[in-house]
């Protein structure tokens, strides 16, 4: 028996240097891991999950109402069903961005299982769109071990705030709150344009959608505005 939880207490520190712990330090210490930018009165918005053939045709509609720019990390698979919407976020002046081409976490990833999730998608999205996308934010954020070199040559991106906006416990009234709060040069957000992936409640987005619709303009009267990840790293 002892020899036992020996082996067990080995295997778990392995999954845990693995998974948390190779987290935890990436995103504190790695130069690489992007936070956040450095653009005065710039912040970029991104959506995780999508497209969705309900929510991100209302997401795209708001932003060309309020002349904003959105970058979008899709799921591969998503975005072979929906081709059109992937078109017309790059025709409308959005940025597509790799999620995985499942939303799974790379914490359950092999690192060969994480580089195909990442390439997978990364294939779509060029088929699709014709453009090479050039970021790539894991669902949930999770990283692995081998996350930072599994994700070359693309740049991993996390962010700066994250709402809770996947859940309906999050009123509209908090979530525009909790936005407004969080505006500052350079700050990378994360909304979801999908409730039909693990954890999440299916009509959550309406609730983001109608968040936006009052983050918006307020965003605009403070002065700042929404543009892509490619133009607040200055990518292009």
């Amino acid at each position: 028996m002892t020899r036992f939880f020996i082996v067990l207490l080995f295997v778990l520190m392995v999954i845990c240097v693995y998974t948390i712990i190779s987290q935890t330090l990436y995103r504190r210490y790695h130069s690489s891991v992007i936070i956040k930018g450095a653009k005065k009165h710039k912040i970029a918005i991104t959506f995780d999950d999508g497209p969705h053939p309900v929510y991100t045709p209302k997401i795209l509609d708001l932003f060309k109402l309020h002349e904003m720019k959105a970058t979008f990390f899709i799921v591969g698979e998503l975005g072979e069903k929906h081709p059109s919407i992937l078109n017309r976020m790059i025709n409308e002046g959005h940025e597509v961005a790799i999620h995985h081409h499942r939303h799974v976490s790379a914490w359950t990833q092999t690192p060969w299982q994480l580089k195909r999730q990442i390439h997978q998608c990364a294939q779509v999205i060029e088929k699709v769109t014709n453009q090479k996308p050039l970021f790539y934010r894991p669902p949930w954020g999770h990283l692995n071990m081998s996350s930072l070199l599994m994700a070359k040559p693309y740049h991993l991106v996390i962010w700066t705030g994250i709402f809770q906006d996947w859940t309906l416990k999050t009123t509209k009234t908090a979530l525009v709150q909790k936005l407004m709060r969080k505006v500052e040069d350079g700050a990378i957000f994360v909304l979801h344009d999908n409730g039909d992936t693990p954890g999440a409640d299916e009509k959550a987005p309406e609730m983001t959608i109608a968040a936006l619709e009052e983050f918006l303009p307020y965003l605009k009267q403070q002065g700042y505005e929404s543009i892509t990840m490619q133009q607040l790293m200055n990518q292009s």
